[in-house]
C-alpha cells in the first residue's frame, strides 16, 4: 500500500501545468482606480485643500487670541490684586504734608488714609492713579481737620455711642458685620482710630449742615408748585441724562489715565465722589436730564457724538476739564416720562438745598481756613 501511494504522488506531481496569460495593463488600471476610491490614497480637491488649510489657520488664530485675551485679563487682575494692596508711599520717615490752622498733617496720617481709601472704594492705587489718590487723601484729610474745628467751635460733639451706631450703619451698608469690618482695616494695614476719626468728621459736619439747613427754612409749597410747573414744560424738551467729573486744570496732568481707568471700570460714580471737584460730586456725579441748549458749546458737541454709556475725552472748559458720561438720551417724539408727584418733587428741593448749603459751607470753611501744604 505505501508502494501504491507513493506511485501515485509521483503521477500528480507529474502531470503538466498551464499558465494563463495575464494583462499587465488591466492590472495597472484596476490598481490607480483603487487609489482614486481609497480613503488612504485618494487624491483631494487642491481647492478643498487650500479651504481646508485656511479654516485650520482661522481657528488656530482665534485659539490663540482667546490665549492672548485670557492672559491679558489675568496680568489686568493680577495688577489690580497688587494695586488693591496696602501700599507705602511715604516711606519709613514723617515729614509734615500740610497745616490746617496750626493743626499738622504728617505723612504717617496720609500712609494711614490711603489705605483706608484702598479698602474703602476698592479703586487701585497703581502708576495711573497714584497722583490722583495722594492729591484726594490730601484734600480730604484737610477738610476732616477744618470740619471738626468746626464741629468743637460750634459745640458739636459726637459720643461714643454716635461712632458704634456709625460703625455699624457704614458695615451694614457694605453688607458685612462690624467685627468683620474691623478685620478688613487690619488687613488692609487701615489704623481703626484713623478710619474712626473719619467718620467722627462726617458725622460731626452732618449735624453742621442740618443745623444750618434748618436756619435756611424748609421747601415751600410755593417752591414745589413752581418746579412742577417747570417740570411739565421741560417733559416736551429734548435732553440728555448725563454724569460728570471736573478736574482742575492745575491738578489734571493725570487726567488721560483716568479716562483710561472710567473705560475699564464702570464705578464712574464712586470716581466722581473721589476726584470730581464739582458740586455733583456728592452724589456721585450725577447731573440728571439736562435740556439740549442748557449746557456749554464744547460739552453739548462731545455729547452729540456719544453712545448711551459712552465716556468722552477730556474737555477743556474754562479752567477745568470736564469728563462725561452720557447715560441716555430723551427724544421727546418718541420717548414719554410721567410727571413726578408732589411728594417727589419735595423730596428732591429738600436733598438739593442739602447739598447746596453743605457745598456752600465746607467751602466758605476753607477759604478762612489758613492752609499750608508742604507736600
Amino acid at each position: 500500500m505505501r508502494r501504491f501511494l507513493i506511485c501515485l504522488l509521483g503521477m500528480v506531481l507529474a502531470l503538466p501545468v498551464w499558465a494563463q496569460n495575464v494583462d499587465m495593463s488591466a492590472i495597472d488600471a484596476a490598481a490607480r482606480q483603487a487609489r482614486r476610491t481609497s480613503v488612504l490614497f485618494g487624491s483631494r480637491d487642491p481647492q478643498e485643500v487650500m479651504r481646508q488649510k485656511e479654516e485650520q489657520r482661522r481657528r488656530e488664530a482665534y485659539e490663540e487670541q482667546l490665549r492672548q485675551e485670557k492672559e491679558a485679563r489675568r496680568k489686568a487682575e493680577e495688577k489690580r490684586r497688587q494695586a488693591l494692596r496696602p501700599v507705602n508711599l511715604f516711606g519709613n520717615g514723617i515729614k509734615i504734608f500740610a497745616e490746617v490752622n496750626g493743626e499738622i498733617i504728617t505723612s504717617r496720617d496720609m500712609q494711614d488714609r490711603v489705605n483706608a481709601f484702598i479698602a474703602t472704594t476698592q479703586i487701585p492705587v497703581n502708576d495711573e492713579t497714584k497722583e490722583m489718590v495722594i492729591e484726594k487723601v490730601l484734600q480730604a484729610a484737610v477738610d476732616e481737620k477744618i470740619k471738626l474745628q468746626e464741629a468743637q467751635k460750634n459745640g458739636i460733639e459726637i459720643s461714643e455711642a454716635d461712632m458704634e451706631d456709625g460703625m455699624k450703619n457704614f458695615a451694614k451698608a457694605n453688607g458685612v458685620s462690624v467685627a468683620k469690618l474691623k478685620n478688613m482695616l487690619k488687613q488692609a494695614h487701615v489704623n481703626e482710630e484713623v478710619f474712626k476719626e473719619q467718620m467722627k468728621a462726617e458725622l460731626a459736619f452732618a449735624r453742621l449742615v442740618q443745623r444750618k439747613s434748618v436756619q435756611a427754612g424748609t421747601v415751600s409749597q410755593s417752591e414745589v408748585d413752581e418746579a412742577i410747573t417747570n417740570i411739565t414744560k421741560d417733559i416736551n424738551m429734548p435732553k440728555f441724562m448725563i454724569s460728570e467729573i471736573v478736574i482742575p486744570k492745575k491738578q489734571a496732568a493725570h487726567i488721560g489715565d483716568l479716562v483710561g481707568n472710567l473705560r475699564q471700570d464702570p464705578r464712574f460714580e464712586l470716581y466722581a465722589m473721589q476726584f470730581s471737584q464739582s458740586p455733583s460730586a456728592r452724589g456721585g456725579g450725577h447731573l440728571g436730564w439736562v435740556n439740549k441748549g442748557q449746557l456749554a458749546a464744547p460739552l453739548e458737541k462731545a455729547l452729540e457724538k456719544m453712545k448711551e454709556g459712552g465716556i468722552s475725552d477730556p474737555i477743556p472748559l474754562g479752567s477745568d476739564y470736564y469728563i462725561l458720561r452720557l447715560e441716555k438720551r430723551y427724544r421727546p417724539e418718541v420717548d414719554k416720562a410721567p410727571v413726578p408727584d408732589a411728594a417727589t418733587v419735595r423730596k428732591m428741593l429738600e436733598s438739593k438745598k442739602m447739598e447746596e448749603t453743605a457745598t456752600k459751607y465746607l467751602r466758605d470753611l476753607r477759604n478762612q481756613a489758613i492752609i499750608e501744604r508742604r507736600k
